[in-house]
């Protein structure tokens, strides 16, 4: 059966996290979004698989307020039946706390491929219900060469050359607020919610180092504008990023992504997790397109429940 821990023993069995969104600190500084949080174990000496998740209206949430949570474990090897187990054992958790189900995104392969494909096998064979699986894209820094593979992608970054763009890094507060807010504005001008104030970024800023971006047309004014999150040893998470109508026809937005990946390549990183081009389910054609055609690799991102 599972069992609940405190803090301090779930970190002992699990001192390492499998991406930042399930990490201590996280839950920590949003733990005000859940009702309650339950850190998971099996009742054994040495527990070899843990789940910490947020309750919210009845429902036990992986993440809770975050683009995706996850299990800790002790090694990519553990078994598939070892899993299979825990989950027949959350199965059973559920209906003795008397909770309404358990909602479970799970991270995207470049953080645990091995341990992704035997638990999405596994909820699959313990019954639990499997959402449209989200489409998310991300950069293999590894085999960036300095350039974009794709012919036209190429030719708007030369464009964008001409069109004399420049790139920097921001980090004065006011500048930083007019970053977001060139954000802000072109998620509404594409309909896309934005789910964090700046504020929220300003506080998850104390967890990991998050890193502003513009992208400046000659006179000065903004065209382009980003904010990552460096809080992987190897992967670095794009929360936002967007040009504006100032941007569009100078072709900032590919002259962004060429810095950002030379940046986080030059600084040691091996991904750049670029997030997802769907919306509960429905894919942005734009915007995958756009990936894609500047070097990004598509692969899906699963989310499972089961109600009770």
């Amino acid at each position: 059966m599972l069992v609940e821990v405190d803090e301090k023993k779930y970190k002992r069995y699990f001192p390492a996290d499998t991406n930042p969104f399930i990490s201590e600190k996280f839950t920590e500084l949003n733990n005000n979004k859940a009702d309650r949080i339950f850190r998971l174990v099996e009742n054994t000496e040495k527990p070899v698989i843990g789940l910490t998740v947020g309750l919210k209206d009845g429902i036990l949430k992986s993440p809770f307020s975050a683009p995706f949570g996850g299990f800790h474990y002790k090694n990519e090897k553990v078994y598939v039946g070892e899993i299979e187990s825990f989950l027949q054992q959350l199965k059973k958790f559920v209906i003795h706390m008397n909770l309404k189900g358990i909602d479970i995104t799970m991270p995207p392969d470049i953080y645990h491929q091995t341990f992704n494909a035997k638990t999405i096998h596994s909820f699959l064979r313990t019954g639990f219900e499997m959402k449209t699986p989200e489409i998310t894209n991300w950069i293999d820094l590894l085999n960036f060469k300095g350039e974009f593979s794709q012919k036209n992608s190429r030719e708007y970054y030369r464009q964008a050359l001409r069109n004399r763009l420049t790139f920097s890094s921001v980090t004065a507060i006011e500048e930083k607020k007019v970053v977001y807010n060139l954000i802000c504005e072109n998620r509404k001008k594409f309909g896309r919610p934005i789910y964090m104030s700046f504020d929220d970024i300003e506080k998850t800023g104390q967890l990991w180092p998050v890193d502003f971006f513009k992208v400046s047309a000659p006179d000065g004014e903004l065209a382009a504008s980003a904010i990552f999150y460096r809080c992987h040893p190897s992967i670095c998470y794009a929360v936002f990023w967007g040009d504006n109508e100032k941007g569009r026809p100078l072709r900032a937005m590919d002259f962004l992504a060429f810095h950002l990946w030379s940046h986080y390549k030059n600084s040691g990183f091996s991904f750049i997790d670029l997030g997802i081009s769907t919306e509960q389910g429905n894919p942005n054609e734009g915007l995958l397109r756009f990936k894609e055609s500047h070097n990004a690799t598509s692969s899906l991102r699963y989310s499972f429940f089961l109600f009770s």
